[in-house]
């Protein structure tokens, strides 16, 4: 069995572009328009914004569906790290990831200047969040850390008692529904969705 998802919802008046995030990256897709009984079909064999008209057969390359992949989010992206006492990470989110207080993180990727004995790219304890800064346990002042030039991500590595944090993909998985696929004037629609990856 594939991995699959339904929802519905009831269409405003204008079609506008949805843009569904499904958890899993989508292999095939059928929109029915329960208000006039139109179907809309995509798989990923076909090209991106095409469909499908199930009642016609018709065949259109515009305003269907398009598949939205981001292959890997496995932690926050890294906007700054400032060499401070504590040092201070700038993120772009925390509470995607789930940073707390207390967790030990690890810190990867970064481009440093090599000044200093000890990379920025290690394991650091969190003192606390903001929705943007995890600022850390360390000082990181002291000469032997190089400085932040640019990149990096930061992953829980660990919570306050020493849980290890599995390490899970937060990527966006899902589908763009254009124009033609929503509905509109009130339609009520329903989506099934298949997945690329068998469910045992």
């Amino acid at each position: 069995m594939s991995q699959m998802k339904v929802w519905g919802w009831t269409n405003p008046a204008t079609a506008v572009v949805r843009n569904e995030s499904i958890g899993f990256t989508v292999s095939e897709i059928t929109v029915s328009n329960i208000t006039d009984g139109v179907q809309y079909y995509w798989n990923s064999s076909m090209a991106d914004a095409s469909y499908i008209q199930v009642d016609t057969g018709a065949y259109t390359a515009a305003n269907g569906f398009t598949p939205l992949a981001q292959s890997t989010a496995v932690g926050a992206t890294i906007s700054g790290f400032t060499n401070a006492n504590p040092g201070v990470i700038t993120v772009n989110d925390t509470a995607t990831f789930g940073f707390a207080t207390g967790d030990t993180v690890k810190v990867a990727e970064v481009a440093d200047d090599l000044t200093g004995t000890l990379s920025l790219n290690n394991t650091f304890t969190v003192a606390s969040v903001t929705a943007t800064t995890i600022t850390l346990v360390e000082n990181t002042t002291v000469t032997a850390y190089s400085v932040w030039v640019s990149g990096g991500i930061v992953t829980r590595v660990s919570d306050t008692d020493g849980t290890a944090i599995p390490i899970e993909n937060l990527a966006i998985g899902g589908i763009t529904l254009g124009t033609t696929v929503v509905g509109t004037d009130a339609d009520i629609m329903v989506a099934v969705v298949h997945g690329e990856n068998v469910v045992v």
